[in-house]
Formats: C-alpha cells, structure tokens, sequence
C-alpha cells in the first residue's frame, strides 16, 4: 500500500509539477483567449438590462449572494471592457490583471446570460479555464509582456508553468465524463439502444434553420440510418465516459482526443449545436514547444 501510495503521487506531481518552459501555457492562452475574443466581440451585453425580471431565474451564485442585474448602461461598459480585457489577456499585455478581470466580469455577464436564457454548459468550461489563467504565469512565455523580461528568463524551466494545462485537461476530460454518467443516469443504455438520437437527429432537421443548402440533407439521411445512429449514440457515449483515459496515456489520448473533437463538429453539423468554446480548449492538449520550435528573436526565446 505504502508503495502504490508514493507511485500515485510520484506520477501526479509529475503531470502537475514537472518544470517547463513557459511556451506551451503561452501559446495556448494566445490562441484561447484570441478565439474567446472573436465569438463574443460583437456581443451587446446592455440588451440584458432591459429583459423583464418576470423571466429572471437566477442560476445558483446569483440566487445565494443575490447578485443584481445592473441597468443597460453599466452591462454595456462591462461588456465592453470584458472584450479588452479578453483580447489583452490573449496578446499577453498586463495579462494578470487582465486574466483576473476577464474571469471576475465574464462571471457576471454569463451568470446573467445564463439566469435567463438556458443554460449554456460549454461556458462554464470557459470560465473554469479563465479562472485558472488569472492564477497562473500564463503571461510569462509567446507575450507582449515577454519582450520586455530579461533575456535570460525567457526560456526558464519552472513547474508554474504545468500545473496550469494540466489542470484544464484534467476539467476538459471531467466535462465529457460527466456528460456520459448523466446520459447514463438519466436514460441508460438506452440512450444509444433505442432510437431517441435518430428522432432527434431527424426532428433537428426539420426545425433547422437551413441556413446552409450543402448539409441540411445530412440530419435526414444519419437519422434513418438507424443503425448509424445507433453506432454514433454508443460511440459518443463510451467516448464521453472513458474521456479521463487521455490523462494517463499517449495511445489512448491519440484516440480519444480526435474523436472527440470530431464527434463535436458532427454535432454541430447535424444537430446544429455548437461547441467552439469547448473545440477551442482542444489548444491546451498540442504541445507547441514541439510542433513549433521557439528561435532566437521570438516572444519567448533569446
């Protein structure tokens, strides 16, 4: 017992707290911060302040702390300044400050958002990971504020930069598993025995926008392949549930991982259920320091 004790913690202060360079954790808030940014540039948060309380639900931290719902003007100049501050924390300038304001306001506005509307469960992902990036070092490597640290820190090993990736892969895989046991408990196997994906696959497809001619056909045609939808229903299931495997070893993470993001773009495409906060946490699992080796000159190495 002692032994299996001191491996398992031997292995997870290696997946958490193995000295890195800066790079990987740079890279990855460059681009999630930088996708983040584009989906919600364009949103009109003061729209907010103006719906009737009669549809006010609040989720649960703004039924507890009773949080109010500020008026249009104010949602306005947040929203405003959540989309700087987005934006800043993806270039890499004041990213501490801006990392820990893009998480303390995107949980306001979500909160409200999500306490009127459905609940958009792919958000609270996003704001997990945001929460983690306001306490990491994620500004130290591929930033603005990179290029005016001492040259010699540039590329210096440190276990500060690991833990924060691991963490969002470990929530990102926890996301999906959970899924899975909720299909499990709610349905069972019957999620993908009976025929409840094919009917709502082909009832998709009827209450579709249609707004691209090319792929409206695809909902008709994979939900009377019953079959097929049978296949898909069972494969997204286990895919879900066994998501955790992808921490521990290579192979299964080669499977699991592009299955999973292919299964949430066949989502998208046949259920029209979009993912692209969850596709762009897939960044986080690349190791870039491998797949774009940092020159001398660049944002993190001399």
């Amino acid at each position: 017992m002692s032994s299996f004790y001191e491996n398992s913690r031997a292995e997870i202060n290696k997946f958490f707290f193995h000295p890195v360079t800066p790079y990987n954790l740079g890279v990855s808030r460059f681009l999630y911060y930088g996708t983040i940014f584009f989906l919600y540039v364009g949103e009109d948060f003061s729209e907010w302040g103006k719906v009737p309380e009669v549809i006010w639900h609040p989720i649960f931290l703004f039924d507890f702390f009773s949080i109010p719902v500020l008026g249009p003007e104010v949602l306005g100049i947040l929203g405003k300044i959540w989309i700087i501050s987005i934006l800043f924390s993806s270039i890499g300038f004041l990213t501490r400050l801006n990392t820990v304001l893009a998480f303390l306001i995107g949980c306001y506005l979500l909160g409200i958002v999500n306490s009127f509307a459905k609940t958009n469960h792919t958000e609270t992902l996003m704001l997990l990971i945001f929460g983690i990036m306001s306490l990491s070092r994620c500004g130290d490597g591929f930033s603005v504020h990179n290029l005016y640290r001492n040259p010699n820190k540039r590329n210096q090993q440190n276990v500060e930069y690991c833990w924060p990736t691991s963490l969002v892969c470990v929530m990102f895989t926890l996301m999906f598993c959970a899924a899975g046991f909720s299909k499990l408990r709610n349905s069972g196997f019957e999620w993908f025995t009976s025929d409840f994906l094919s009917s709502l696959i082909i009832n998709r497809g009827f209450t579709s926008s249609g707004s691209n001619p090319y792929i409206e056909w695809i909902p008709f045609w994979v939900g009377s392949n019953k079959g097929l939808s049978h296949i898909i229903a069972g494969l997204a299931f286990f895919l879900e549930i066994f998501a955790p495997l992808a921490l521990f070893n290579k192979y299964f993470r080669a499977v699991i991982l592009p299955s999973l993001f292919f299964m949430l773009i066949g989502f998208w495409m046949v259920l029209e259920i979009p993912f692209p906060q969850v596709m762009a946490s897939f960044v986080f699992w690349i190791p870039w320091d491998r797949l774009i080796r940092p020159t001398r000159g660049s944002l993190i190495a001399d």
